[in-house]
């Protein structure tokens, strides 16, 4: 179920406030929110819905153990179960795939894989992570199953994230849920927002980003660059539109979820790209898997396989393809680069972007853009053909470019002067500084806005398939 479709937006989101809120307890308000999660889930295949309770019930029977005992058998138990259940749906057709490229196999030698369960890679995650902050002793295990299904299952969150740990979330889903109208009405023009961003510029791009991958022609210089940026665009407004809209949805419901995205695109460095974009799965990545491989406190070369590790596991994270892997190469050789080369993050003033500043983000913009191109390519002989063209100039005509080019131009354009307006007014928003009239002033232009302004189709959400 999309959130920008009239099933989820017109019948499940109203319907389901209504029973909320209408609740005459705590309690019933929770078995309304995970009746309503559980139904979310399987609208798309109900026997998914199976697996979702299986991996729920693995990170909840190891946290209690975890929860008595020192030893790590219940993490290593977590990791195997869920670890390997995300390795066959995810991984199984591509190394057996890769078995056959380096000669392991005979080229006939295929693995059956079954239908790749929606947000499969978030939900491990969370279930690991849970398991993780018990056995560390930095959170409590939950006896109630229906509590530890229901952080995991919160349908806002489910499918794509933030990535929410336990302390975040699992106190307020069993707290009173008290009606605030600011909270309310915020949550609703938050959502709005971010409807809009998916509306109008991911799924804008979507089409013209699609043609352009299509082409089965050489790449010109034009293209290239039009196939990089108007996907970087569409990535960036599809998923900060989705987060977004997370948080809103879930403020509808009294709960406060994380922001997962800054401004990533005004980095000056990959550093702090990564605390930028996707915040919770760069935190995730970090206190789950760069420290426990030694980190930054172990001398350089340790630094350098943890950060090339840590990228390479991120990439391979985001799917099961040569390209994804080459994508978290390119991003973590260049942050070894910058530990090497002893680059901070720099910071601007209010007087504006020193010279290190702009040099900093035009080559962190080169790194970014160059290696999205690996992310959405079907292949590695396509990544590199488009790449190639990347970096040979040519003269063209402005005038005479195809007209996909230049709507990806207008959007792409259009998205970078509203970026700072719309993140300025969700921060406003977050923190209930606008009065409730004028949240649903902001909530009804915006669902104006996103329904005539926006794509005819809904298009999935990109880090569905993730």
């Amino acid at each position: 179920m999309l959130f920008n479709t009239f099933v989820f937006a017109g019948l499940f989101l109203p319907l389901t406030l209504l029973l909320f809120w209408g609740a005459p307890s705590p309690r019933a308000k929770r078995i309304v929110l995970l009746v309503s999660s559980l139904f979310f889930y399987s609208y798309w295949l109900p026997s998914y819905l199976l697996l979702l309770v299986g991996f729920v019930a693995i990170a909840w029977y190891c946290a209690i153990q975890a929860d008595r005992t020192r030893s790590a058998w219940p993490v290593w138990v977590a990791s195997i179960l869920l670890l390997g259940s995300l390795a066959y749906y995810k991984y199984a057709s591509f190394l057996a795939h890769v078995a056959v490229d380096v000669g392991l196999a005979d080229s006939g030698f295929r693995v059956h894989q079954l239908a790749l369960p929606l947000g499969i890679s978030f939900i491990v995650f969370q279930a690991l992570g849970y398991v993780v902050d018990v056995y560390r002793r930095e959170f409590p295990a939950e006896k109630r199953f229906s509590v530890v299904l229901l952080f995991k299952g919160f349908f806002p969150q489910l499918i794509a994230g933030p990535i929410c740990r336990a302390h975040e979330l699992m106190p307020q889903l069993k707290g009173n849920f008290q009606f605030r109208l600011d909270q309310f009405t915020s949550g609703l023009a938050i959502f709005a927002l971010g409807l809009f961003l998916k509306e109008f510029f991911a799924d804008g791009l979507a089409p013209l980003v699609d043609q352009l991958y299509a082409r089965q022609d050489v790449y010109s210089f034009q293209h290239a660059w039009a196939a990089s940026i108007g996907f970087g665009g569409q990535i960036y407004a599809d998923f900060w539109g989705y987060s977004t809209m997370a948080v809103g949805l879930a403020r509808m419901f009294a709960i406060d979820i994380p922001v997962n995205f800054n401004l990533p695109y005004l980095s000056t460095s990959l550093r702090e790209f990564w605390r930028r974009w996707h915040i919770t799965l760069s935190q995730w990545l970090r206190d789950y898997l760069y420290k426990p491989l030694g980190g930054s406190r172990h001398g350089k070369a340790r630094t350098i396989f943890a950060l090339m590790a840590t990228m390479l596991l991120g990439g391979i994270w985001h799917g099961a393809n040569y390209t994804f892997i080459v994508w978290g190469a390119i991003h973590g050789a260049a942050q070894v680069l910058e530990h090497l080369l002893g680059r901070r993050q720099v910071r601007t003033s209010h007087k504006g972007w020193s010279v290190t500043a702009v040099f900093g983000w035009i080559y962190t913009f080169l790194v970014v853009f160059v290696a999205w191109v690996f992310f959405r390519a079907v292949d590695i002989h396509q990544a590199t053909q488009i790449v190639s063209a990347m970096f040979q100039p040519a003269v063209f005509s402005v005038r005479a470019l195809p007209a996909e080019i230049k709507q990806i131009a207008f959007l792409v354009v259009t998205l970078a002067l509203l970026q700072i307006p719309i993140e300025w007014l969700l921060a406003r928003l977050r923190r209930e500084r606008l009065a409730p009239h004028v949240a649903v002033g902001i909530a009804f232009w915006a669902i104006i806005a996103a329904v005539i302004l926006g794509a005819p189709i809904a298009v999935p959400f990109i880090y569905f398939q993730f």
